[in-house]
């Protein structure tokens, strides 16, 4: 499978600050204190991994990840639970899991059916490994929901080329807006779909910074790909620069993202 950021060191570490810097917002409102056996499918280089078993103590995660980069650097970066028996890390294709039918407490989901080209069949397939009355969290984007002021012509730009080449490389950069009807093709009940927005202005201004510099990085995380593809030019990525660094200082500037939080039942 092909990743929109690519498989470096850099992205890697990048993953790992992510999941830190979003911790208080992923993670507001999951409650795992009762579960056991945990599948996290798409774990990648184990970021959140290393959150969950901080978070839950008491649970066991089989993490699935289809890139063997990305598996390589979570046995490093989780190795303590590893060998702890805490963390079981599997290299397999979500769309074709390869685990014991009903037998997990919960699946966890973060950030990665946007990346995958048949999210239901995900979907499906984590539905068939949870016991009956497990439940399923799921985080996911929703890009369309980006505004940034003052405007910013070259960031809004490279941002449709962005999620245009997610889109061509058969990912989903909006799929925050499908998770409903997803789950509920996929046969789960109980579905729950709410969206959390991150809206900062001068109110904070410290904290509006954070949050244009970090979402800046996500953007050219992607850089190479997009440059090798021709969707964006020197001359863009340049002034995007500037526009992003009058952001992050303009007395007037504001930020807003949502993402999507689901939750549903086996």
């Amino acid at each position: 499978m092909d990743y929109l950021h690519g498989f470096d060191s850099k992205e890697q570490d990048r993953l790992i600050h992510q999941a830190q810097f979003l911790e208080p917002y992923v993670y507001t409102g999951v409650d795992f204190k009762k579960v056991n056996r945990l599948l996290e499918v798409g774990c990648g280089v184990g970021a959140q991994s290393k959150i969950l078993l901080k978070r839950f103590p008491k649970i066991q995660i089989t993490g699935v990840d289809f890139s063997s980069a990305q598996l390589h650097v979570a046995a490093q970066y989780l190795k303590r639970p590893i060998s702890d028996g805490r963390v079981h890390l599997l290299q397999q294709d979500a769309q074709r899991l390869d685990l014991v039918y009903k037998k997990y407490d919960a699946a966890f989901l973060c950030w990665f059916l946007e990346h995958v080209p048949e999210p239901l069949k995900v979907l499906k397939q984590v539905r068939k490994h949870l016991k009956p009355g497990a439940q399923i969290v799921l985080t996911e984007v929703f890009n369309q929901a980006l505004f940034m002021e003052p405007y910013s012509p070259n960031y809004l730009k490279y941002w449709f080329e962005f999620n245009e080449l997610q889109w061509t490389m058969k990912g989903h950069p909006f799929i925050g807006a499908q998770l409903g009807h997803l789950l509920k093709e996929a046969g789960f009940k109980s579905i729950n779909v709410e969206f959390r927005p991150l809206h900062f202005d001068s109110r904070d201004p410290k904290q509006r910074a954070e949050f244009i510099e970090f979402f800046f990085q996500i953007l050219l995380s992607a850089e190479p790909k997009l440059r090798d593809k021709n969707k964006v030019s020197e001359d863009m990525v340049r002034q995007m620069y500037k526009e992003v660094e009058i952001a992050k200082k303009a007395k007037d500037s504001v930020f807003f993202y949502s993402f999507a939080r689901a939750t549903a039942i086996r």
